[in-house]
């Protein structure tokens, strides 16, 4: 599974961050972005993903 962000949708509200600060950063762009190398709980990032107000994020 991977876990991407649309930095083209994203509004950098930081709610994935806020779910997830493991797996989810904002950084200086004001976009959110995956960390990588992360071990996740794909449960969370989908939680996060579903969360996401204008659905930037997809979980495959």
């Amino acid at each position: 599974m991977a876990v991407k962000i649309d930095q083209g949708t994203c509004i950098g509200c930081g709610v994935c961050e806020s779910i997830y600060a493991d797996l989810f950063e904002m950084r200086s762009d004001g976009k959110a972005h995956v960390k990588e190398g992360v071990d996740y709980d794909a449960a969370l990032a989908q939680d996060a993903a579903n969360q996401c107000p204008v659905g930037a994020i997809s979980v495959e």
